[in-house]
């Protein structure tokens, strides 16, 4: 499987493997991550495996406080 990891430009790779990690706990140690890098993410990170996203980025957070409040 296939899991493609957007970070922050400025993470470090301890957090990228951490990541990592993460996703082999979830579908074992028989995975592929390709890592990218994004300037527009300012903290977390989003991923992208079999078919289902994953987003703990800061603006995705944002918008659901902002709906939140909205009602």
């Amino acid at each position: 499987m296939k899991i493609t990891i957007t970070v922050p430009e400025n993470s470090t790779d301890d957090f990228y493997e951490e990541i990592c990690s993460g996703f082999r706990k979830r579908y074992g140690d028989d995975i592929q991550t390709v890592k990218r890098t994004s300037c527009s993410l300012i903290g977390g990170f989003t991923a992208e495996a079999n078919g289902t996203v994953y987003d703990t980025s800061v603006s995705s957070k944002l918008n659901e406080i902002k709906k939140a409040i909205k009602g």
